[in-house]
């Protein structure tokens, strides 16, 4: 066996002593640690139900405004969250020296590949349970016999057994039968767009498209699947941030609990206006117990490392893998759900020039970059 330089062993040395896990404080403060898990709790829970009451209780006859202005704050707060807070953390804590040399210098890119790996995911998942899987982009006059309306419907798929006259002739399940039928679907489709184009032209209107249309039932359970991963997106880091806040202490404690008080309060807004932005019927519970999944996870996180303060250390190698890894994850459900759920279906939808126009657009991208600014200046410190 060849013979180490001293340079190269005064290095192991080193880092040997850099990735032993810290002793516990002896002024650790158990009663402090308590009162911050109930002032996180309050905060947090408070935060996400606060949209809702403006929603459930008009009766407090808050401006219709106070949620237009939440909404779209904490939209800039979750995306910054995940490019900010969770994506850095992961590469920090999964590139680690302390680490095996095959996540910071075998494959230091894992963070980012987990973080894909859940956007594909999330993709998967959208994929498998979206309500419209059975629908189709025929119009209705097409779809039902009688309607001349032109407009997307729910599906109900076409007579493949009706007769469709033409030059090709053949078996129903023949390859000309099939092109036929595509042929002349798409002919009648593309002349339905023609004459409504040139009619809403001649009344100044917007053109009509053949999209799909979701009964309500369907556009809720689309809106409420989105809503679900972005919350589930939030609780997986939420966890680890009341552990961590758990295991400080002195005056890293202090800033960190201020700091993940303004975190807990953007975040919750954020996922509260979500919450009550969608469709419930009067007396459904479905809100007010997601508001309080949100306002527990952190709680629970800081209960678990009150528990395990003694055993639990965030510079472990176990510690390090766990936070890097779900970070990862969360920063990757995050990402996806900010952009294509939030800014793309509130910015960029044909629906969204309907509603956010002039002024009024301007107004909530101002408020989406204020509030990734504000989100990005807390993680200094959280």
């Amino acid at each position: 066996m060849p013979s180490q330089s001293p340079r190269a062993v005064f290095r192991r040395q080193v880092a040997a002593e850099a990735c032993q896990i810290p002793e516990i404080s002896a002024d650790y403060n158990l009663p402090l640690h308590v009162g911050a898990l109930f002032i996180i709790l309050a905060v947090s829970f408070t935060a996400c139900v606060l949209p809702i009451i403006v929603v459930k209780v008009p009766k407090l006859r808050i401006p219709p405004t106070t949620l237009f202005v939440v909404r779209h704050f904490g939209t800039g707060v979750l995306i910054a969250t995940a490019f900010v807070h969770l994506l850095p953390t992961a590469f920090i804590s999964l590139t680690d020296p302390c680490l095996p040399a095959f996540w910071h210098e075998t494959y230091p890119a894992m963070g980012g590949a987990l973080a894909l790996a859940a956007v594909f995911g999330i993709i998967i998942i959208q994929m498998v349970f979206s309500p419209g899987k059975n629908c189709c982009a025929f119009p209705a006059s097409m779809m039902e016999k009688g309607t001349a309306n032109g407009r997307g419907v729910l599906c109900a798929a076409p007579d493949a057994e009706a007769p469709i006259p033409g030059n090709l002739h053949g078996r129903d399940s023949s390859t000309g039968r099939q092109l036929q039928q595509v042929t002349a679907h798409s002919e009648t489709l593309e002349a339905i767009e023609r004459s409504q184009s040139k009619l809403s032209h001649k009344h100044g209107m917007e053109p009509l498209t053949s999209q799909i249309a979701l009964s309500p039932e369907q556009k809720h359970k689309k809106e409420l699947m989105q809503c679900v991963l972005l919350e589930l997106g939030i609780l997986f880091h939420s966890v680890f941030i009341g552990m961590a806040l758990s295991v400080a202490t002195g005056n890293d404690f202090i800033v960190l609990l201020i700091a993940i008080s303004f975190h807990q309060s953007f975040e919750g807004l954020a996922l509260g206006s979500r919450i009550a932005a969608l469709a419930w019927k009067p007396n459904a519970y479905q809100p007010w117990l997601m508001a309080l999944a949100y306002g527990c996870t952190t709680p629970i996180g800081q209960a678990i490392g009150l528990a395990t303060h003694t055993l639990y250390s965030p510079e472990s190698e176990t510690g390090l893998l766990i936070v890097g890894i779900f970070n990862a994850i969360s920063a990757g459900l995050l990402t996806y759900a900010s952009i294509a759920d939030l800014i793309v279906e509130d910015f960029l939808s044909d629906e969204s020039w309907r509603v956010l126009r002039g002024r009024k657009r301007i107004i909530a991208s101002l408020l989406v970059f204020g509030g990734a600014f504000g989100m990005s200046l807390i993680g200094a410190w959280a």
